[in-house]
């Protein structure tokens, strides 16, 4: 399955339960309505987010994304291969 690693802004201060919900959520390792699979979510200091997940295409992250509220344009997202 193909990794993409996305950047949006998240806001200053995303609330303790947000971050735990999210973090659950890639915990569980499953896999939503779009077939995206979230990996990991780094939290920027100035309120930015950085979102690794394997998903079908750069569409199905973009989706996923509107649907969690945070709407992305295709130039937010890169499909990457790791080298290790």
């Amino acid at each position: 399955m193909p990794k993409f690693i996305d950047h949006h802004p998240m806001g200053p201060g995303l609330p303790p339960e947000a971050a735990e919900g999210i973090a659950e959520k890639i915990r569980a390792g499953e896999t939503d309505e779009f077939g995206v699979k979230g990996l990991n979510v780094y939290l920027g200091k100035t309120g930015e987010a950085f979102c690794v997940s394997e998903a079908p295409d750069a569409e199905a992250v973009m989706k996923a994304h509107e649907a969690a509220g945070f709407p992305i344009s295709r130039t937010d997202v890169v499909e990457v291969e790791a080298v290790a």
